[in-house]
Parts: structure tokens; sequence; C-alpha cells
């Protein structure tokens, strides 16, 4: 199938390098011409999103620009947890024939029924084979081998993944389902060229290699590319990692609600240059992507920080227009990269949750920044954060600290903790009370199916406690 869009004829792949160069003008009218054919097709075929668009006095046939789709409703978490409730498993939302789900990817989620279940059909799934970009992008080749530390699940960490890998010609192994020493090993007898891990699997390993008594870059020579998501890192840990694995990072970004896989990512000059973040570029071609104010819902400026809202302009099976991703993320453009590529982007590293910010002593906290913070220090591997009610009846904020590569007495480890307090207090403008634990005693966090908790909010059982 192809495609005109302003003036220059583009196939329908999600792959093809050639959508990756149109102009503003050109994605912006290719953007255009697939928002009104899948408003129209769900106006008819999705009864989730014509009832919620008739209900709100809105006819589909009005939306003539780009910016017209704000005329639609948002869509919520709790809206499409609602209608799978009352129409099991799939929802109204599903808009195709039960017997065309070819896939299903489930959210993250403390129970089942607190998951979205987001439904794909064959097009669909070879749709979400755009993880290809992120990998080609840095600098995957055919006769190439990737290793993945991803363990395998109904997340939306499985089917793009594969199909976006073998789409380049190669097959990666999997080792997600086992320890690190075991990942290990098999790199070794394997070999590889690229890999995909969380940051924090990436730190652990590199950890256990200088523990072994071979250092990450020696142990693996041929290793040209690293691709890193799911968690916010600080420049220093890109620089540290780079270092340790004589490899560049990439970044990529994606959700079950993101067609199930990757809709951004870094181009050829990684997640950091020259001490700066990088931004990942949108696939704007396959999917409309608002950053908006979360409590005006209206468009922030490039380089203000806003809620992504994402809208699928060709997905078939439980399509979204305007869900609210809960994500916090900077709005960067694309000019501010030299890649030539005029495809906006979103700041590397920082993409954080607004419903994960914490108040305490009156203070907005977002872990993110907290996360930035902690592993700019070299000396600690993870931490934990408590909040709690203290003994005189006020806040107090606890953090378990991690320390890696040897004994917590060791010379520096006490100036780096008086370090991190006193730059938590300067960030957060909230003291922590630290203490230091082996690195053993904490969670790791070691793939996107085990998504980072580090923080706990106690103050409500408190409260609840007789004084």
């Amino acid at each position: 199938m192809t495609e005109v869009a302003g003036g220059v004829t583009t196939t329908a792949s999600p792959a093809h390098p050639a959508l990756e160069r149109l102009t503003r003008a050109q994605i912006e009218a290719l953007q255009l011409q697939r928002l009104k054919r899948q408003l129209s097709r769900l106006a008819v075929t999705n009864p989730f999103f014509a009832a919620r668009w008739r209900a709100a006095g809105v006819d589909v046939a009005d939306v003539r620009r780009l910016d017209d789709i704000r005329r639609l409703p948002v869509v919520a978490k709790e809206d499409v947890l609602a209608d799978q409730i009352a129409a099991p498993p799939y929802g109204m939302r599903l808009g195709v024939d039960p017997r065309d789900v070819f896939e299903l990817t489930l959210s993250s989620g403390t129970s089942g029924k607190l998951q979205e279940v987001h439904a794909h059909t064959v097009r669909d799934a070879h749709m979400r084979a755009m993880h290809g970009i992120a990998f080609r992008w840095a600098g995957m080749r055919a006769d190439e081998t990737l290793v993945f530390h991803v363990g395998i699940s109904n997340s939306a960490s499985h089917g793009p993944f594969h199909r976006g890998i073998r789409g380049l010609g190669r097959l990666p192994y999997l080792v997600g389902h086992l320890g690190f020493p075991q990942r290990l090993e098999l790199m070794e007898r394997f070999g590889l060229d690229h890999m995909y891990a969380m940051p924090s699997a990436l730190n652990g390993l590199a950890q256990l290699c200088e523990e072994q008594g071979r250092p990450a870059r020696e142990r693996f020579p041929a290793l040209r590319s690293i691709m890193i998501s799911g968690e916010g890192w600080p420049v220093g840990f890109i620089e540290r990692m780079e270092e340790a694995w004589g490899a560049r990072i990439h970044e990529g970004y994606g959700a079950s609600q993101t067609y199930g896989g990757f809709v951004m990512s870094n181009c050829e000059r990684g997640t950091v240059a020259g001490g700066r973040r990088n931004g990942m570029h949108f696939y704007e071609w396959a999917i409309l992507l608002e950053v908006l104010d979360p409590d005006t819902l209206e468009p922030v400026g490039f380089g203000e920080v806003g809620e992504l809202v994402v809208t699928h302009l060709e997905k078939e099976a439980s399509p979204l227009v305007r869900f609210r991703t809960r994500d916090r993320v900077r709005l960067l453009p694309w000019s501010d990269c030299p890649c030539g590529r005029q495809l906006n982007m979103v700041e590397s590293g920082t993409i954080g949750r607004w419903d994960d910010m914490i108040k305490v002593k009156g203070q907005n906290v977002f872990p993110t920044e907290v996360d930035e913070i902690v592993f700019g220090h070299p000396e600690i591997g993870e931490y934990q954060a408590r909040v709690a009610i203290g003994p005189s009846g006020r806040d107090i904020a606890e953090m378990r600290v991690g320390i890696a590569h040897g004994p917590l007495d060791r010379p520096g480890v006490e100036a780096a903790l008086e370090a991190l307090g006193n730059e938590l207090k300067a960030t957060t403008n909230v003291s922590f009370q630290l203490r230091p634990v082996p690195l053993s005693e904490l969670p790791q966090f070691t793939t996107p199916d085990s998504k980072p908790r580090r923080w706990t909010d106690e103050r409500q059982t408190d409260l609840a406690r007789p004084s």
C-alpha cells in the first residue's frame, strides 16, 4: 500500500527509511491523512469511541487540521478498565472481530483487574516491528547478534522486540529468565554485537564483571551498542556505563499503549553527547503524540514539561485516541538534533510518571529526579525510599542506600553519603535519613516486567494507628 504525503510517495511499512526523511510539512500532511482515515473508521466500527464522541457532541468530520484533534475528549486508564469490566476481556474498544485478534499485551498492574488489555491484529503486530528502527539507528546490521535481557511474558517486551530484530535479519537470543552469572556465561558462549537491558540490569552486570575480575569491555570486546528503556538515569551514569562496556548507549520508549512497542528512540548519536542529554525522535508517521499540561490539557512549548498523550494513526484492534499516558516528558524540537530528521523529540532519560509524585513536608518530590541524583554516585548501586510519620508526628523520608563494590566502611563511602544527602536536600528541599546497606539486601529491577518501585508511602497506615 502507498500513500502520498506532501508530494512524496511513501510505503506504509513502518521501517521504511523514506519515512524518516520527510519534511515537517510532509510529516504533518501524512499524519492528517491517516488521522482522518482512522477517525472515520472508528466512528463506524468502534462502539467505545463512537459513544464517547457522540456524548461529547463531536463529529469527526470537523477534524480538518491536526490541531482539531483537541476537539475530541481525552481517554484515561480508568475509562479503558471500565470498558473491559463491562465487556470482558477486551471491551467495546476492540473494534474488530475477536477472531481477528492475533496477539495481546497487558499493561503493568498490581492485579489482573488493573491491567489494560490491548489486542493486535496481524497487521498491528507487524506495525509493532517499529522496534527495529531503534536498533537500526543504533547501528545493528543483518549479520550481527543481539542478546535480550528480558523475561518473556504478555507485556509489551516480547513480540515487537523480536519482530523488529527479525526485520533486520537477525534472531536475538534470550537470557532474561536467568541470573546474572548465567547470563554472562551465555553471552560469552554465543557472543554479542548489541544488547538490550534495563539500566539497573546494565549496572548490575557491569558490577558483576568487575567482581569476577574481568571488566565488561574486556570480556565483550565485540559489543557495539546497548539499548535501554524503562528507567530514568543521570548523564554521569551513561558515561560510566559506556566506559565500562566500551559501547554507545541508546534509549527507546514504548508501552502497552503505544502499539505495544517503541514509538520513539535516539538516532545514531545515542543518549548522551558532549555531556548533555539527546532527544528521542518520534515515529510520527505511525502515531500522533501530544505533550499537554496535565491540568489544562493545553499544549506545552518546546523545552517545557508535560504529559504524553497518544493517538494511534493506523492501529486496527484496541486503538487509542488521545490516551493520557500519565508519563511526564520534556518536549524538544527536531532542530535540536543535527541528524537531519525532522521528527520531534522528548528528552532522553527524564521520562517519569505524574502519578509517581510524592508530596513530602509540603514539597513535590519526583522519583526520577531522585534517581538522577542517587545514581550519579558510582558507589551506589540501588536504593529504596520510605516516607512515614515520625515520632514527632511529622513526615520523615528515609532511604536505604545499596553500596556497591565492597564493604560499607571502606574509604569514600561516608563522604559519598554526605554529598548525596546535601544534593537531595538542595534539589528536593527535603532532608533524607540515609542508611547504607549491602547492595544484596535491595531488590534488583532487571527487566521491563519488573519495573522499579523504589518508593513506599506509609503515612496513611501510620495515621490510622492510635497515638
